[in-house]
């Protein structure tokens, strides 16, 4: 889904308005910025880096049924499904340049995602829609990340990207109830 999301930012123009900037060159693409120094670093040249450094489920909308009723052979049933999951995606955005070039990436990033929020694109086969908000930790848990990340900070910004509904297509049939039936039994 992340290779998805950076073409969809690359097909928006993400990497476009930010190598406005003069002498700024950058690439967009998915990694941990805690390998950038290492040996198996695929980074080749300036880049923007996006990191996953976490992934919740969204508690407000985990307690919803997911029920609908379908037509299967001339008769009625109900599909018992899972509850459909929403996911937040907290994506650091973090610039490999020399630090005052990085800053300057950085900050038009940030213009970049004020003006454009949502992002939809298929991936997977599920259609998922993306909710950029920015984040912004304390300086605990900036230190926390970083630490997590092997120390080094370099410029960057962290977004929680809200996800659209994901679901598994398998159908859980049950038959729909039409009577109620028993005794009825009166109390005095």
């Amino acid at each position: 889904m992340i290779n998805k999301f950076v073409d969809k930012l690359n097909s928006d123009g993400l990497v476009t308005y930010i190598n406005t900037l003069a002498g700024i060159t950058v690439k967009l693409g998915a990694q941990n910025v805690a390998d950038v120094d290492s040996d198996e670093s695929d980074i080749d040249g300036d880049n923007l880096l996006i990191t996953i450094v976490r992934i919740e489920e969204e508690s407000t909308l985990k307690n919803f049924p997911n029920k609908r009723l379908v037509e299967n052979g001339g008769a009625f049933q109900v599909d018992n499904r899972f509850p459909k999951i929403h996911l937040n995606y907290y994506l650091l955005f973090s610039c490999t340049l020399q630090y005052d070039k990085a800053v300057a990436v950085i900050h038009k990033t940030v213009k970049f995602f004020q003006h454009l929020k949502k992002f939809a694109f298929t991936a997977d086969e599920d259609d998922i829609e993306l909710n950029m908000e920015l984040c912004s930790p304390s300086f605990e848990q900036l230190n926390n990340i970083w630490g997590m990340l092997g120390g080094k900070q370099i410029p960057s910004v962290l977004y929680k990207a809200r996800v659209s509904a994901l679901e598994r297509d398998i159908e859980k049939l049950a038959s729909v109830i039409t009577t109620i039936g028993g005794e009825q039994k009166h109390y005095e």
